[in-house]
């Protein structure tokens, strides 16, 4: 897990970038545990959001000299102006103050830039600077041997096992959701109380659903011509009061990753580098390679086609949403 270790000594300027929430969350912790102790936090830690505040009182601050420890740590949060968005905020930021800063960082400070955003703007001045100047950590994405360490050692901490056969479960129940996942986990380690492993039979018992899974659920008993089963499926979905439109993306979704990955494949890629490209995790590919084989490049493209012409029928009221839904079933498994 070298991904999340932090290299002695403490670098002045930390940049941290992606859409791995716990990931981002996890390496900010450590950084704040070696700078300061949780007692001095109070009076020599701030938080600066910045679709609220403007980044230069940020930067005053990193400029102030710690009144407790030996360093302050400061931390901007959500530095949407990394990116390429151009949306237009109520909050105006002195981007050469935070160029300045970070050219010559204050020595007593450790600033932590945090960007929760998949791109970053790299044509930008600042980017270029802070990918030179700071330590740099991206999470864009999450590999599957560094999620299972991640939730073996959660289970680990309370004394139970996490195999290998539950692990493959719960990204099938519950998606692939770092944070997710380890509150799963750790709601099975308490009721385990280290005298049951997490199998896969106690992932059935315990886990929480997501509506991504049902749908790929649904999605799989579609492609392994199973209409009877995607039909119940679908019918507890739609009890659940859950948006036939939402659904319909969701199904489409699932098709379109099927279809990309076969493509992939045939131009000699490996299952790690598609889900490299397609920003997924390496176990949504694994599932994909898995159903084209039952469905093909042809019958994908026919399928999205009739997805999207679902689309069109449920958004212009020619049809009835929930029977839209089931039309379209009943055509995907018939081809």
């Amino acid at each position: 897990m070298a991904q999340l270790q932090i290299k002695p000594p403490l670098q002045s300027i930390y940049f941290i970038y992606g859409t791995e929430e716990y990931l981002i969350e996890t390496i900010q912790k450590r950084i704040i545990s070696l700078a300061i102790t949780h007692e001095d936090q109070a009076f020599d830690m701030s938080k600066y959001n910045m679709e609220e505040q403007p980044v230069e009182v940020a930067i005053e601050d990193a400029n102030t000299l710690p009144f407790m420890a030996e360093k302050r740590v400061v931390i901007i949060e959500n530095a949407f102006f990394l990116t390429g968005d151009t949306k237009k905020r109520k909050v105006e930021h002195d981007m050469d103050r935070l160029a300045e800063y970070v050219q010559s960082p204050s020595p007593d400070t450790v600033l932590i830039i945090i960007a929760p955003y998949e791109k970053l703007d790299r044509r930008k001045k600042i980017v270029k600077s802070l990918e030179k100047q700071a330590e740099v950590f991206e999470f864009t994405s999450i590999n599957d041997s560094m999620l299972y360490q991640i939730l073996s050692d959660e289970a680990a901490q309370n004394g139970t096992e996490y195999t290998r056969q539950g692990h493959e479960r719960l990204l099938e129940v519950s998606g692939t959701n770092a944070s997710i996942l380890v509150n799963e986990v750790k709601k099975m380690t308490l009721y385990a109380a280290g005298e049951q492993v997490i199998d896969r039979e106690l992932v059935d018992r315990l886990a929480a659903r997501t509506l991504e899974s049902d749908v790929f659920q649904m999605v799989d008993k579609i492609m392994n011509r199973k209409p009877e089963e995607a039909f119940r499926l679908l019918a507890d979905l739609i009890h659940q009061k859950e948006e036939p439109v939402k659904l319909l993306a969701l199904i489409t979704r699932q098709f379109r990753i099927a279809l990309q990955t076969d493509l992939y494949q045939k131009q000699g890629f490996t299952q790690k580098q598609i889900a490299s490209r397609l920003r997924l995790h390496p176990y949504a590919v694994k599932i994909a390679s898995s159903q084209i084989s039952r469905y093909g490049e042809s019958a994908l493209k026919k399928a999205l086609t009739f997805c999207s012409d679902t689309d069109v029928s449920m958004k212009t009221g020619t049809m009835d949403k929930v029977v839209g839904l089931q039309i379209l079933i009943q055509k995907l498994v018939s081809l």
